[in-house]
Order: structure tokens, then sequence, then C-alpha cells
């Protein structure tokens, strides 16, 4: 085998490096005693330099923009919650353009979410089914620390169908509860529910109500097997804006489907009682305190005899300009559709990228 000689080596080297140092940094390559102390203005960029981003601030332009003139809202909203008004005047603006996608509901990451009772019910339920042996059990199960945010667009698709402030949008809600400190279960995913909805909307000129919508909902959770959960509901919804904030009440409609409950059936119906514990509606209030913001949902199926519900609240407070931190609390039934029949309570903290305003 024939080596190179070390010295042919060393000198390959040395005239890659000079050839590379005189492309990336030619004035490297200049005598010292021939610069002169300008001599830098005006140079030519080196290849670096134009991998960097030019410095400085961007320049603008004065645009004239349509906004929806204040007198047009309700002196209600316009007087308790100017915020709001500015929100709904930004989101018709940002509606025009094909390149956005508007908030939902709100928008929030949980990265610290403590829930006091995970299980592992329904996966053992399906290895037990699927392995024949009725002890079957997964070796390590779920944690009680997580995370959980949620995602939630809108895409409106008109305009003033049936009046001023009528719109017909299209929305996604993803709420995903995420066993991200669990290493010894791979930090899945543990639960993601899926909402899907269409929604017609307007404000009502009357007195009492101060928004009204109708939407066709479908929740699911995109599993398989024993472990898929959905359901399909008409909603209403009504709104009212007072001094210290916003009441509001949702109304559903459950979509009949197959009474048979087959778990392992795909045709069948995925979960017959959701509405013994889901109830048929939720009511929401959310009081205002300058940049700060309190929410309560209560949900009951109003049934005495086997009575289950939920309460969530939420806590609200500026971080900076465009981000707020958030603190949850969760107490009752119907959380996740995985658990819509297990009672669980839960507390979590992290920040809102978007709010209701």
């Amino acid at each position: 085998m024939n080596l190179l000689n070390p010295a042919v080596l060393v000198l390959k080297v040395s005239l890659l490096v000079s050839v590379l140092v005189s492309m990336l940094c030619p004035a490297v390559m200049v005598n010292a005693e021939e610069i002169e102390p300008d001599a830098g203005a005006g140079s030519e960029p080196t290849v670096l330099d134009e991998l960097l981003p030019a410095t400085g601030p961007l320049k603008t332009k004065q645009q004239p923009v349509d906004m929806i003139a204040d007198d047009e809202f309700k002196p209600a909203l316009r007087d308790n919650l100017p915020q709001m008004v500015e929100k709904i005047q930004i989101e018709r603006l940002a509606s025009d353009s094909p390149y956005v996608m508007l908030p939902h509901r709100p928008n929030y990451v949980l990265p610290l979410s403590y829930q006091s009772r995970p299980s592992d019910r329904e996966q053992n339920r399906v290895l037990q089914h699927y392995t024949g042996d009725p002890d079957a059990e997964r070796e390590a199960g779920n944690d009680h620390l997580e995370a959980v945010f949620q995602l939630s667009i809108k895409y409106r698709l008109s305009e003033g169908l049936l009046g001023k402030f009528s719109s017909v949008d299209v929305a996604y809600t993803n709420r995903s509860f995420w066993q991200a400190y669990n290493s010894d279960i791979s930090r899945p995913f543990r639960e993601t529910n899926h909402e899907p909805e269409l929604i017609f909307s307007w404000q009502p000129q009357n007195k009492w109500v101060d928004y009204f919508s109708l939407a066709i909902n479908h929740q699911s959770n995109g599993q398989t097997s024993s472990m898929s959960r959905s359901w399909n509901r008409v909603i209403a919804q009504v709104a009212s804006v007072s001094s210290t904030g916003i009441y509001s009440t949702r109304i559903w409609w459950r979509l009949p489907e197959e009474s048979k409950a087959d778990p392992f059936d795909p045709a069948d119906n995925d979960n017959p009682d959701i509405d013994d514990y889901m109830g048929n509606g939720e009511f929401t209030y959310i009081y205002v305190m300058g940049n700060h913001n309190i929410s309560t949902m209560l949900r009951n199926n109003l049934n005495p005899d086997k009575n289950r519900g939920a309460i969530e609240v939420g806590w609200t407070f500026p971080l900076n300009r465009k981000i707020k931190g958030f603190v949850q609390y969760f107490n009752g039934y119907g959380e996740s559709l995985i658990d819509y029949n297990r009672y669980q309570e839960r507390i979590g903290v992290g920040i809102k990228l978007s709010d209701w305003f």
C-alpha cells in the first residue's frame, strides 16, 4: 500500500485552507500595512455576510382599511368590553385575507398538569380482548403529571347572510393530553379529542341577548375498537354582556345513533350513556377584572337520582402584550372523551396564546 508523503499532505491542506479563507474572508488576505482606516467602508460583502439578514427596522406604508364603526356595536358591549369590540373589528379585517386562520376558542398550553386519577382501564381492556388473557395489563401505566394543550381555529366562509354581524364559520378544536414526562411508556399522547363544527352566528336585536349561534358539532377521539369515543350534536348558544363580564349558555341535542353498544363493533354506538355524564348543556361565566379574568363552567345532567356534572375554573392574567398566564382547575366528569364516565380532578399551569377577548 502506498502512503501519502506527510509533507505533500500538509502542503495540500495548507493550500485548501488558504483558498477557503480567501473566499470567506478576503480582507484577511490583504496586507495589514495597506489597509487604511476607512478601507472597510463600501467593501464587498463576504459570503458569510450575504447569509445574514439585513439590519435595521422594516419600512412600512400606510394603507386605508374599513373598520366596523364603534356605534354599530350594542352599548352593553361597547361600554363594558371595549377589548371585545377591538377583537371583532380586527377579526373582520383578518377574515378577508386568504392567508389567515382566526382563533376560535382559547388556545393554550399547560406544560404542568396534574391529574388525580390516572387510568389504564381502556388500554388494559384492549389487551385483554385481543390476547384472550383476562389478567393482561400494561407493564407501566399513565402518570399523574402530563401536559395539556388546546389548539382552536376557524375560517369564515361568509358574512352578512342574515344581516349585520351574521357569519358562517367552519371551526376545529384539538385538545390533547400528553404524557410528556412518562419515559416508561415512550411519552405518548394519552388522549386527543377532535372537534370540527359548522357555526351560523349573529347578533340579535333583543335587549338581553347579545350573541346567538347554531352549530353542527362532531367530537371524537380518533381511536378504534373499545377505545373509540364520539358523538354528534346540534348546539345552540346564547351569550349576554354585563358590566362585570359575559354569561353564556350552550344547550345541545345529540343526533341519534345505534342503540347497541358492543365496544368492539365499529358499527355500534361507542358511548350510548354519554348524556348521563355530560348532560344536555353547560353554563359559563367570565368575570372580567381589568387585564385579568376568571372563567367558570358548570355542567350537570339534572338527574337527582344519579347526579353527575363538572366544574372548570380558569384564571387568566397578563404576562406581556400578547401572552397571558393561565391556571386551570377541573373537577367532575367529561374532561376528555376517553374518561367521560370516570370522575377526574386536575389542576394545570401554563400560558394562553389567544383568549375570548
